[in-house]
């Protein structure tokens, strides 16, 4: 096993350094050139050329940033300049996580729950409005589902506002920033939701089913509890619950059109492993159905869903143009598209290489994970 890491950590490795070779290349024969859009003298183009490094040669450009990405510098933004890359991403990927990071996870949470019902209720109408709604939402227009809600939700019900992250009556007396929130916002979640899967993991030793619903559901209210009593403490609990409040509709809509694939996928994959030989000895040992259902079938048909989980997360940084435009949260969406617009080639690059190293980091992920899960991979691994 030790063996086969290594090695794929060595072709992962290979794999970084010919993307982002290609990537460069591919973005140095763009007809850019970022001066183009300063009213300079002739004179002052070049000096702000020779300022931004583009006069150089390509070769020492490409070992010139090449150095810096395995230093962990992504170089400086043209836009912002002399501001490091790393700063401009890091003001917005706070706004991206606890967005689209939050969506990505409950998305894939619902669709795992809705696939294993539908594929154990086969036929019913259960299984066909769900269905249906999965698929309406999957293959919806953003714009349109975001303007829908909004329509709704928004200007009919009253229930959410829309117009922007946050509401800057409250906002403008604060010494601390939506970013510095938001960050905090993402340790929040990540310690909710490791803490509730550390309780679902203790309670597993818990023979009687009603003990352990109810120690998963006090412990998670508990730990719930713990930090809303933190934000009250530090004294910015109203500021969260204003971020979380005007979150509530572009996090209803990228769950809406996230879930419905995972759905299905889970769906079509328990439908193919309850046929296999073990699930009839399961029940001729008599199993009970929720038991089968979830240690058996559902274990087995969760790697295709958990393959997709990782190979998706990466994109997730990239955020969606369409669901920030409509509800006006200022992402790394749209900071992608600006970065286009003003051809500034560093932030491009910066943006495009984490999210091909974390797609590649996923890859090496979920190669380990399908040996260590799978016997017959590792047995074809050692012979």
């Amino acid at each position: 096993m030790s063996k086969f890491i290594l090695r794929r950590v060595i072709r992962g490795i290979v794999a970084i350094i010919t993307f982002q070779t290609l990537l460069f290349f591919l973005m140095q024969a763009l007809p850019y050139d970022f001066t183009a859009f300063l009213v300079l003298s002739p004179a002052s183009r070049r000096l702000a050329q020779t300022d931004l490094g583009q006069d150089l040669p390509l070769w020492q450009q490409y070992f010139s940033w090449l150095g810096g990405f395995f230093r962990f510098d992504l170089g400086r933004s043209f836009m912002a300049w002399p501001t490091p890359v790393s700063t401009v991403l890091l003001g917005r990927a706070p706004r991206t996580l606890v967005l689209f990071f939050m969506a990505a996870v409950l998305a894939y949470l619902l669709g795992i729950w809705l696939g294993k019902m539908i594929a154990w209720r086969r036929g019913g109408i259960f299984e066909f409005g769900v269905t249906l709604v999965g698929v309406a939402s999957y293959t919806s227009f953003a714009p349109f589902l975001g303007f829908l809600l909004i329509n709704i939700f928004g200007w009919h019900l009253g229930w959410f506002p829309f117009h922007s992250m946050v509401d800057h009556n409250i906002w403008y007396k604060e010494t601390v920033t939506v970013d510095w929130v938001l960050m905090r916002l993402v340790f929040s979640v990540v310690y909710v939701m490791v803490g509730i899967w550390v309780l679902g993991w203790m309670s597993r030793r818990i023979r009687f089913r009603r003990r352990r619903r109810a120690l998963k559901l006090g412990g998670s209210v508990l730990i719930f509890l713990s930090a809303v009593i933190w934000w009250d403490q530090i004294g910015y609990l109203h500021l969260a619950l204003d971020v979380l409040e005007h979150m509530a509709l572009p996090l209803v809509s990228v769950v809406l059109l996230s879930f419905g694939e995972t759905m299905l996928l889970m769906r079509t994959t328990m439908l193919e492993t309850i046929e296999d030989e073990y699930v009839l000895t399961a029940r001729a040992k008599g199993l009970s159905e929720a038991a089968i259902r979830e240690r058996h079938v559902a274990r087995n048909a969760f790697l295709p869903v958990l393959s997709r989980l990782l190979l998706n997360l990466p994109l997730v940084l990239t955020g969606s143009l369409a669901i920030e435009m409509v509800f006006q949260w200022q992402a790394m969406g749209e900071l992608i598209f600006v970065a286009i617009d003003f051809q500034d080639i560093p932030l491009l690059l910066g943006i495009l290489s984490i999210v091909g190293v974390l797609a590649l980091i996923g890859h090496v992920v979920l190669d380990i994970l399908h040996v260590y899960m799978d016997p017959r991979l590792r047995f074809a691994e050692r012979s």
